[in-house]
């Protein structure tokens, strides 16, 4: 009788210890297919998805803190990333600039009309002011269409973008047209960007800035000071500007 019960003891623990075994088994299992399901849907670097897997597995272990390496999203709202800065190789920015300079000084005379020269931000082409529209207005004069058509011949190709910027001296206006020097240097600026665009230079790499008189490069106490103020610079960008999305305030309150 008490042979019986041991062997039925035996059975018992030994039935119940193989489940257990079986039970942790196939924990481990389903543990290390998760690991992998992990692991492929980062190979495939699908970025909405592995932030809500992110997300996922930040709420499930407690909420803390966990970086997530993916531009573009950002609270739950997916966004495209930024586009890639494109440098100019300096070789051949240098080239370009001795072969613009060389053919505009080539083509028209060197009357003070434009400069060139290179800076942090790239190259500039710096129109004078006086050459390009007549006093306090900013259709462009009819004779300086050429020499734009040759700037924008020489630049349409490039990859960068062009910022124009238009400047004006110190002196005051006020105009119907033109309320203040800053509407007519915008006007200016805008109204070389819209002959350049005319003339096959992408609208999307075309920058339009007016700084009135708040940036002088010469002195305005000056008559040559103010005319060398009075310019519209088309600078060719180093690299491309970049549009930062940034995070939504939201005036909800909690």
């Amino acid at each position: 009788m008490s042979s019986r019960k041991a062997k039925h003891k035996a059975g018992g623990h030994g039935g119940g210890g193989q489940e257990r075994w079986l039970l942790t088994y196939a924990d481990m299992i389903t543990l290390l297919m998760a690991l992998f399901i992990m692991l492929f849907a980062m190979s495939t670097v699908d970025k909405e998805k592995y932030a809500a897997v992110a997300a996922m597995f930040q709420k499930a272990f407690g909420g803390g803190n966990l970086i997530v390496p993916v531009q573009g999203v950002g609270d739950g709202v997916s966004a495209p990333p930024p586009k890639e800065s494109v440098v100019l190789d300096p070789k051949k920015v240098q080239e370009m600039l001795e072969q613009l300079g060389q053919g505009l000084y080539a083509d028209f005379a060197r009357d003070g009309r434009f400069s060139v020269y290179m800076s942090e931000r790239g190259l500039t082409i710096s129109l004078a002011g006086n050459a390009f529209f007549d006093s306090g207005k900013a259709e462009l004069k009819p004779e300086m269409v050429p020499l734009l058509d040759e700037i924008a011949r020489r630049v349409k190709d490039l990859p960068n973008d062009i910022s124009v910027e238009g400047f004006t001296d110190s002196d005051p206006i006020a105009t119907a047209e033109f309320p203040s020097n800053w509407y007519l240097s915008v006007a200016r600026a805008n109204q070389v960007r819209d002959y350049m665009e005319s003339r096959g230079v992408a609208s999307q790499r075309l920058i339009v800035v007016g700084y009135g008189e708040t940036r002088p490069l010469y002195d305005n106490g000056t008559a040559e000071g103010k005319a060398k103020n009075r310019r519209v610079d088309v600078v060719i960008l180093r690299q491309q500007q970049v549009i930062d999305r940034g995070q939504e305030i939201s005036g909800d309150k909690k």
